[in-house]
């Protein structure tokens, strides 16, 4: 059988770039003190894995461990725009995240309890990101229009 034209636009396997040293420290450091997220990667997409496409990253959420918030990022800046998504899994009532989210936009802290898009345009701080309590399963998503996930400010090393 012939290989099909547009089999490469198709991804079945997680593809991401390794995280930052920084990111592995802070989460190492959050599992030793018995506060950290049970999670699972699921699929990137972005213009190293098909070209020309948009960056997009996916996540289960399954459980928050421990009495502290646990932040998963910092505050930072994209030179693109950013939608992200945090999406109930309740099938009696999906809009409801049985969770508490702390996140920042600008200088405005909410606490996200129900499934939602949030909007962050190119160049407004958002985040940190800090997740207080997870009942139950949440997909987490994060797509932006640029061809890659790049941060114009909140370096991480």
């Amino acid at each position: 059988m012939p290989e099909l034209k547009y089999a490469k636009y198709i991804v079945t396997e997680d593809l991401q770039k390794a995280p930052s040293a920084g990111f592995l420290k802070r989460r190492e450091e959050q599992r030793k003190s018995g506060n950290f997220l049970e999670a699972t990667h699921m699929l990137s997409l972005s213009d190293a894995i098909a070209k020309g496409a948009l960056y997009c990253d996916t996540v289960w959420l399954w459980h928050k461990n421990g009495t502290q918030g646990v932040a998963t990022e910092i505050a930072h800046t994209h030179d693109f725009d950013e939608i992200l998504g945090f999406m109930g899994s309740s099938r009696e009532n999906p809009k409801d995240l049985n969770a508490e989210i702390e996140f920042w936009l600008g200088d405005e802290k909410y606490m996200i309890t129900q499934s939602c898009l949030i909007f962050a345009p190119r160049n407004i701080p958002h985040c940190p990101l800090v997740f207080h309590r997870i009942d139950s399963p949440i997909l987490f998503f994060t797509v932006g229009n640029g061809t890659s996930y790049t941060r114009a400010s909140g370096s991480e090393e």
